[in-house]
């Protein structure tokens, strides 16, 4: 697929537990192109987090390949692959890792700071974001002073600040009661349409992976439609 933005082709990933080796991918493949959003659900323990860590370059497939915009990623080294992560990548996780010490503003800001943009773009483009996530009367209260829902949609501005192409959100609304999750859900698809960021969802809740446009399962080491 020429207009792929991400493709993955026979994509194994095992680790081994003392002498035995555990099978989590085995030969998954996949494609999404840039704008598409889906949905990816599955048991616990099944790998999902271990297929986003390894589409989001986090952790090296045990073989296969992991190809965006035609080019194996992997093949390049360590330092190339770590600035195409920080520009292209943005990670939402079910625990959001806000800075404690930091503002919402300024954890939202970070990734760009050390990207190295200058601080008036990196706090223009936060400032915009928080304010599309709702958070405009909160800008400058850390995250011991907000709630799950509100840490949850600074951590999404955080993903987002970058611009980057494709979002990996794994669990987003895990920790969240189910208002509050609809909420994260419905703001991620808002923020698809706006920026025109493609985004793999990890999510147990049937009911909202449903209304993704696309669907996917992994079950036994692959990805199924």
């Amino acid at each position: 697929m020429s207009e792929a933005l991400l493709e993955v082709h026979g994509l194994h990933k095992s680790y081994f537990l003392g002498e035995k080796e555990i099978h989590v991918l085995r030969g998954a493949t996949f494609a999404l192109r840039a704008g598409e959003m889906c949905s990816l659900v599955g048991p616990s323990g099944v790998g999902k987090s271990t297929f986003l860590h390894v589409v989001g370059t986090l952790d090296a497939p045990s073989a296969g390949e992991v190809r965006f915009f035609g080019s194996d990623i992997f093949s390049i080294g360590e330092s190339e692959l770590a600035d195409f992560r920080n520009r292209t990548i943005g990670f939402v996780f079910q625990f959001h890792y806000l800075l404690p010490e930091f503002s919402a503003l300024e954890n939202v800001m970070m990734p760009a700071l050390v990207q190295r943009m200058k601080r008036g773009e990196a706090s223009a483009r936060a400032e915009e974001l928080l304010v599309a996530v709702g958070l405009a009367d909160r800008m400058l209260h850390r995250p011991g002073e907000l709630s799950g829902g509100e840490q949850q949609r600074v951590a999404l501005a955080r993903a987002l600040v970058l611009r980057p192409r494709l979002l990996l959100a794994d669990e987003p609304t895990g920790n969240l009661d189910e208002a509050t999750g609809e909420g994260i859900h419905q703001l991620l698809s808002t923020m698809n349409e706006k920026l025109g960021i493609a985004a793999i969802v990890v999510t147990h809740n049937e009911r909202l992976a449903n209304r993704l446009p696309r669907r996917l399962r992994l079950a036994d080491g692959q990805i199924l439609e």
